[in-house]
């Protein structure tokens, strides 16, 4: 890791004291459990834990220096510890990892959007490491500390990196692109996530079109959906770009041809003149658009269609994102990594469309940071189950309690649970052999506990 003094003393407004003391940095740690010797220490406030309160441990550690806020100097002015002293060490951090990116002569695509942003930028990752040494994202560390953790791993053999970029408050993608510098950016979509923060989805548009607004400003390059408007209005003044879509008269043109009984679909891709059919591995229909992302960015670093072909048609489903699960007597559709509205819609519709299944059922939690529409979003959930053909359905959560209410006024056969063991044993007792169980809640409902109860 080629991280310097000189360096430091470019974070704005650091200051150091025992500056004699710091040891050469192999290595950038938040977190005091997994340091390793040599490794940069910043200390962060989090929301369980404060990193100053560890900075003695650290230092035991072999800490090569400790960057700590300035309002926490009295607590180690007396301490030979080599520190530097800043207004904001989550800022800090940010600085710094812009710093250490622009040492390598690498190529960044910023990758942002409310749905399928981590199955993506794995489909974009798998197409381009056929090709290019390539670095991602590691699993979802996507906001103002996991976008410079994910810089701070490059080093001179990657040729190109796909960070994910994960907002939710207005002003959060600005900084991210500080950070990362991207040359590239692509938008999935747009939907309700955080809309409680961001208030309504054209100004969701307009938060995450800020990774665009950078890219004109570098004379950078947009890959844009081309079948959502609000995405075309925030690329319309960045004049390098690629479009993509199904509905679209765009530059890569992809057509559902089929779905199979999982639900898995088979696409037609067409740019240049010439086409290719892509059967994917992948369960639902949605993540054919996941797909075309995917294509667009691989043909634009020169990766041949059928070369893409091979590399999708071998993908497989990343963690707790419609991962298909045997449990025994059941089949789980595990997608419960996270949920807004958008999302379940998806995922209950892949469900409708599964065949082959003695039975189906939505085991669903709460959706959160929906604000003042979570009661109307969480009605709706029993209108989109009812629409789709899903007769039974299981609730945890307490704003899936109004979900509940709304399945029973619907007549579907609902049951709401406060714990997640009882609402297994019910499964257990209520469903044939050969069932389908759709589980899916936003991140804090570990609805993936409810497996293991299942598994028995």
């Amino acid at each position: 890791m080629k991280i310097t003094i000189s360096d430091l003393k470019k974070i704005s407004g650091s200051e150091f004291l025992n500056k004699e003391l710091i040891q050469p940095i192999s290595g950038i740690s938040i977190d005091s459990r997994k340091l390793k010797e040599g490794d940069l220490f910043f200390a962060i406030k989090g929301e369980n834990f404060d990193g100053h309160n560890f900075v003695d441990e650290v230092i035991s550690k072999g800490a090569s220096a400790v960057v700590i806020e300035k309002s926490q100097i009295e607590k180690f002015q007396s301490k030979k510890y080599p520190l530097v002293i800043v207004e904001d060490t989550v800022k800090a951090l940010g600085e710094l990892a812009n710093i250490y990116r622009k040492k390598f002569d690498v190529k960044i695509i910023g990758l942002t959007g409310s749905n399928g942003k981590t199955t993506t930028k794995e489909m974009i990752a798998r197409v381009l490491s056929s090709k290019y040494k390539t670095l991602k994202t590691e699993g979802n560390l996507n906001n103002n500390i996991g976008v410079p953790l994910n810089l701070f791993r490059l080093d001179k053999s990657y040729e190109l990196a796909v960070i994910e970029m994960g907002i939710n408050h207005f002003g959060e993608m600005k900084v991210l692109c500080e950070i990362a510098d991207p040359d590239y950016g692509l938008i999935t979509n747009i939907g309700n996530a955080h809309i409680e923060f961001l208030e309504s989805r054209e100004k969701i548009a307009e938060e995450k079109g800020e990774l665009f607004k950078y890219l004109k400003k570098k004379n950078g390059f947009a890959f844009v959906n081309a079948d959502e408007k609000l995405i075309k209005k925030q690329a319309k003044d960045v004049k390098r770009k690629l479009t993509f879509g199904f509905n679209s008269n765009s530059d890569v043109r992809g057509k559902i041809q089929s779905l199979n009984n999982l639900a898995q679909p088979s696409l037609k891709v067409s740019y240049k003149g010439k086409s290719e059919f892509i059967n994917l591995p992948t369960f639902g229909i949605h993540t054919a658009q996941n797909a075309l992302c995917a294509i667009s960015v691989g043909l634009k670093f020169g990766i041949s269609l059928k070369k893409i072909k091979q590399e999708l048609e071998s993908f497989q489903s990343y963690d707790k994102r419609m991962q298909l699960i045997d449990a025994g007597n059941f089949t789980i559709i595990n997608d419960a990594y996270n949920a807004n509205p958008d999302s379940m819609r998806m995922a209950i519709k892949t469900l409708s469309m599964m065949n082959g299944y003695s039975d189906k059922l939505a085991v669903l939690g709460d959706m959160l940071e929906l604000g003042k529409d979570s009661e109307k979003y969480h009605r709706e959930l029993a209108h989109y189950l009812k629409e789709n053909g899903i007769e039974k359905a299981f609730f945890f959560g307490e704003f899936t309690q109004l979900s509940h209410e709304e399945a029973q006024s619907l007549k579907l056969f609902s049951k709401h649970f406060d714990d997640k063991k009882k609402l297994a044993e019910e499964i257990l007792s209520l469903l044939p052999e050969g069932s389908l169980i759709l589980l899916k809640g936003s991140r804090k409902m570990r609805m993936e506990e409810i497996i293991e109860y299942l598994k028995g």
